[in-house]
């Protein structure tokens, strides 16, 4: 049945964070926009876009103006405000209205690393040991080097730099004052877990579905830490652009894959998904998969993340967009 729908996402014009230089991945929006779009159009639906920008209320506004049988959610909150994103939902749900993804009670969780570790590890799901620090609880600092210093509450790679992995308490502490001044206050330091990476994208409501496994795969120069950077994401001209792949299927023995399968579930399961998200892994030296974070709001442009994924198992990227629809009407 043909729906009206409206697509909500961070308008890319007022929301460039341009005082530290990641307003790629903002503007980056629009080519997800555009595709879920045509998408849709293709599905016979009508569609309207609804870019939402600051302040929050000015927002909401905008949303409560807009007249849909359904809401296609990909908006990832305001760059200097990361909380906004469980807002709108929220204020979604409160009315009662249906919109794709994930709830607004995921969203919030998800957006907090260190409680949705604490989720994934009372299931017994492994993750990176890890601390929260600023500059005065430096000397507070006990895990073993290296480490990574990440914002405690972003995804799209914000904040990752390859200065991000860190050997020495010089370093550390750089890093740790460069992240707390960008993010909040406060830097997510974890000890730094360099095996292989992989993600891996569900799809359900009730009963959660896997879609497929990727591999992400580095070729780097000696010395540069492997890791997917802001740059891997972005800026093409660079070395970690150039040394940064992905393989998909991952090229796993039956046994891993099942591993991996399991922890993707039961981890989503644990934090409550719906709809569609993703998980972030690495493997140790010893061969245990630890869970990075779960992105409760993937990406889903063409040719990435859950989509590569559905590609692989030969869903079309309209498919696709018609499951995560059909998800949100259940």
């Amino acid at each position: 049945m043909p729906l009206s729908v409206a697509i909500i996402y961070n308008d890319p014009f007022t929301d460039i964070p341009n005082q530290i230089g990641e307003s790629e991945a903002i503007v980056g929006v629009l080519e997800e926009v555009v595709a879920v779009k045509k998408a849709l159009l293709e599905l016979g639906h009508t569609v309207q876009q609804v870019p939402l920008h600051r302040p929050l209320d000015n927002a909401i506004n905008t949303l409560a103006s807009v007249r849909a049988d359904l809401i296609f959610n990909i908006f990832e909150g305001f760059d200097d405000d990361p909380s906004s994103e469980p807002v709108i939902a929220r204020w979604m749900e409160d009315r009662e209205i249906r919109f794709t993804g994930n709830p607004s009670h995921v969203l919030e969780l998800t957006l907090d690393k260190v409680r949705t570790k604490l989720v994934l590890n009372k299931v017994g799901i492994k993750t990176p040991l890890y601390q929260l620090l600023n500059s005065a609880t430096l000397t507070r600092f006990n895990l073993e080097f290296p480490c990574i210093v990440k914002p405690q509450s972003e995804d799209a790679s914000h904040g990752l730099l390859p200065e991000s992995v860190v050997s020495n308490v010089e370093q550390l502490a750089n890093q740790v004052e460069r992240v707390s001044n960008s993010f909040g206050g406060i830097a997510l330091v974890e000890e730094f877990v360099d095996g292989r990476e992989f993600n891996a994208s569900v799809l359900g409501n009730e009963t959660l579905s896997l879609v497929e496994i990727s591999e992400i795969t580095y070729s780097l120069p000696p010395g540069l830490p492997r890791l997917l950077t802001f740059e891997s994401k972005w800026f093409e001209e660079t070395e970690y652009y150039a040394g940064t792949g992905v393989t998909c299927p991952a090229p796993i023995d039956s046994g891993l894959k099942k591993t991996i399968s399991d922890i993707v579930l039961k981890g989503c399961t644990s934090v409550g998904c719906r709809g569609y998200a993703r998980v972030d892994m690495r493997q140790d030296p010893a061969g245990d998969i630890k869970v990075l974070e779960i992105n409760a709001n993937p990406d889903i442009s063409p040719e990435l993340g859950i989509a590569r994924q559905a590609e692989a198992i030969g869903l079309t990227y309209t498919q696709l967009i018609e499951k995560i629809v059909n998800l949100a009407l259940e």
